[in-house]
């Protein structure tokens, strides 16, 4: 068929009645069908419009399910080469329907085709539209629209330097009509349901648009569009409500911020556990201190001011974080679960324990003991409070989507289409799939979309590391054992290095030395994390090289000069080392003997150090050990080798 015309209907029938009149008094020259999906409507005008329209398609949800999952059901329910979706206030002008399948025959890189929308009133609306920015999101629907009504920002994103009145390539167009041809939707996917109400047609143009296709606005087509924006009439209307959760998950899985947080979410997650965690054992001090001082009547000794307390509290939070992360509380598998009582009560009352021993043994009589017994039951309260509001947290990200994993699967169609029969909702495994990439066997068609046509095909394996970057994928999931070749390994180590994890299906994936088993999806996988500790490590390298520089620079200046007025000069000398590595050259001060001075001589070698040209540590280092080196210079200066002086101003 060439084309299906799908209509999202809830509590419209009015509306509804008049589209579908439309339609039949301008019906398209071609083979087509009407679908009206009804999102469990209560007006009773329903019925009447359902008799009127016997040769309309209707499905009829037991339960409002969302305008894109509507529309996603209309689409699957009439296979067509083109789908048009229609919101119920649309009106069909002659020959518009015909005028937008010419244009999408005409230029068949257009992945949607919009008409030009016009108001009850005749009036042309601004329904092409540029992407928002963030800026753009604020100033248009937030509160801060009536504050900066002509503000430049948003009159560039509405287009307002553009008449309308012409045939273009837009960002975006309104979802109020949209002509959507069949392989890009298979290319792209479906409308994504996690928009219940608005932006679902944003997110769809942007993803045309990541994967080649365009998206153009004719005024060639015209409809008549009722118009409302329900969601701009007041904060105590559900359309309002609906319009800002979209927003928020919209800037969630495109926005650069979110998608770093979501990258950094477990570490950023120990953070958080553990500033409620210190939060609860400040708060349990206070609140000691304060009842210690109302029953200040009942004790014969004078309590001391709060500020001498000071010293307690940062101990008691050093104590805590040591004891805390020695006891596990912060790994992984134990934050995914909210701590027992008798959990809480053990480390309240350890931290608890230490405290009143290290006041002891300290003879501190400046902290009272009664505060420290008072402390312990209240920490006990605040970490039984703190597992409560932090698994609050997480079933609140759950319920919005926040702790999904945007995966890109990596494999055979046969295999992963076996695993998606099993497993249906990858949701509920905590996977938020983009799509998938398998290399075209030559001549065959290209791969179709994969599960119910919600999974598209993204490419070939070697296109790994820009589909990644152009989805926003945090996770990448392979369903076979890495090929082994310089170029995938390449790949898979700017992923490692962008915090991508990669997690490899246990079966196919072999062993591998550095990979973590873990149950995830139904199966037994390797994941490779990408490891915290590389930057700072690298971090920490440059810096430890720069101090030892100016360390060796100060300490060695005297030295330096009274061996240049003795005529010493720089020499270039090659180093060996005992680690049978490669050999590294440095500038020194010889002796008398022609081998190196002692170190605390060597001002040029700290010059090095301090510019760069010489690393003591990291993957990459140009020396060995700065003890092995040092020592070399300290106590066996024959492992240093006079560079011939031809070859001094050759680097290796």
């Amino acid at each position: 068929m060439k084309l299906a015309v799908v209509i999202v209907n809830y509590d419209s029938s009015d509306d509804l009645a008049r589209c579908l009149a439309s339609l039949h008094r301008q019906p398209a020259r071609c083979d087509h069908a009407i679908v009206v999906v009804d999102n469990a409507s209560r007006d009773p005008g329903l019925d009447r419009v359902r008799s009127a329209y016997p040769g309309v398609r209707w499905l009829l949800n037991r339960k409002n399910l969302g305008y894109a999952r509507g529309a996603n059901l209309g689409v699957a329910a009439v296979p067509a080469d083109f789908a048009l979706i229609l919101n119920p206030d649309i009106e069909v002008l002659p020959g518009a329907v015909d005028a937008l399948l010419a244009l999408a025959d005409a230029r068949p890189r257009a992945g949607i085709v919009a008409p030009q929308l016009l108001g009850l009133d005749g009036g042309v609306q601004h329904s092409a539209r540029r992407f928002y920015t963030l800026r753009t999101l604020l100033l248009r629907r937030t509160p801060l629209r009536r504050l900066f009504p002509n503000s430049r920002s948003v009159r560039e994103h509405l287009m307002l330097d553009f008449d309308h009145g012409s045939e273009r390539a837009v960002d975006w167009v309104l979802g109020g009509a949209l002509l959507v041809r069949r392989q890009a939707r298979e290319r792209v996917g479906p409308l994504d349901e996690r928009f219940f109400l608005y932006f679902e047609d944003i997110d769809w143009c942007y993803r045309m648009w990541q994967a080649g296709w365009e998206v153009l606005y004719t005024p060639a087509a015209r409809f008549i569009h009722g118009h409302r924006r329900a969601s701009t009439q007041g904060a105590f209307r559900r359309e309002f409500w609906s319009h800002m959760g979209s927003m928020i998950s919209f800037y969630e899985k495109w926005g650069l911020v979110l998608y770093v947080l979501k990258k950094w979410r477990r570490p950023l997650g120990v953070l958080l556990l553990w500033l409620l965690d210190m939060a609860a054992l400040g708060g349990a001090l206070l609140v000691a201190y304060l009842l210690r001082a109302a029953l200040q009547p009942l004790f014969p000794e004078q309590l001391f001011p709060l500020a001498e307390y000071r010293a307690l509290f940062l101990f008691a939070w050093l104590l805590a974080t040591a004891a805390f992360i020695l006891l596990g509380r912060y790994d992984r598998t134990r934050r995914r679960k909210a701590m027992s009582a008798s959990g809480s009560l053990t480390l309240a009352g350890l931290v608890s324990l230490l405290l009143l021993a290290a006041t002891f043994l300290s003879h501190q009589r400046l902290y009272s003991r009664p505060v420290l017994l008072i402390f312990v039951p209240l920490f006990w309260l605040g970490l039984g409070a703190v597992g409560i509001v932090y698994a609050a947290i997480r079933a609140r990200m759950g319920r919005d989507d926040l702790t999904l994993d945007r995966t890109l699967l990596v494999g055979s169609a046969e295999a992963l289409s076996a695993w998606l029969a099993a497993r249906r909702d990858l949701r509920r495994d905590g996977i938020d799939p983009v799509g998938y990439l398998c290399d075209r066997t030559p001549g065959a068609p290209e791969p179709g979309p994969l599960g119910a046509g919600d999974l598209p095909w993204l490419g070939p394996r070697d296109a790994l590391v820009v589909e990644v970057a152009r989805h926003r994928v945090s996770q990448v999931l392979f369903w076979e054992a890495p090929r082994g070749d310089a170029a995938e390994a390449e790949a898979l180590g700017t992923l490692l290095r962008n915090r991508v994890r990669l997690r490899w299906h246990l079966v196919e994936g072999g062993l591998l030395a550095t990979a973590r088993p873990e149950s995830y999806g139904g199966f037994s996988s390797l994941v490779l994390e990408p490891r915290l500790g590389a930057r700072w490590s690298r971090l920490a390298g440059v810096l430890s090289d720069r101090g030892a520089g100016l360390l060796l620079l100060v300490l060695s200046g005297i030295p330096y000069l009274v061996a240049r007025a003795g005529g010493a000069a720089t020499t270039r000398f090659t180093w060996r080392g005992g680690g049978g590595g490669e050999p590294v050259r440095l500038n020194l001060i010889p002796g008398r003997t022609g081998r190196p001075r002692p170190l605390w001589w060597q001002a040029p070698l700290g010059w090095d150090l301090l510019a760069g040209g010489v690393e003591l540590y990291g993957p990459e280092a140009s020396s060995g050990p700065v003890d092995a080196m040092w020592g070399d210079l300290a106590c066996a200066p024959e492992q240093f080798e006079p560079v011939p002086a031809a070859e001094a101003g050759a680097e290796p």
